[in-house]
């Protein structure tokens, strides 16, 4: 009887390690759009926004645990970042105009 009980539990064990460990992986990108760089990503413990545009004033934003956007001036980084939350699917966006 234990034998047949053991299989059923290390297969419950199993799945749920790789759900877990699924969860903490890390998402990031670099990305060359709107003329500019965008570096944007999601880990265990936050998402973030930031990008960089030469010549215009631009923004960043994100929607984790809270929503928030920075704007920067040509030549500087935006940067927006928030505590990311389990089980959501947290959002990262860029824009060319302030």
């Amino acid at each position: 009887m234990l034998g047949k009980l053991r299989k059923p539990v290390a297969a419950i064990a199993l799945a749920a390690s790789v759900l877990v460990g699924g969860a903490a992986a890390a998402h990031a990108t670099i990305e060359y759009v709107g003329g500019g760089t965008w570096d944007h990503g999601v880990n265990s413990s936050i998402v973030w926004s930031d990008y960089y545009h030469g010549n215009r004033c631009h923004g960043s934003s994100v929607q984790g645990t809270y929503y928030e956007k920075d704007y920067a001036s040509a030549g500087y980084w935006s940067i927006a970042d928030a505590p990311s939350r389990p089980f959501v699917a947290d959002r990262a966006w860029y824009d060319t105009t302030c």
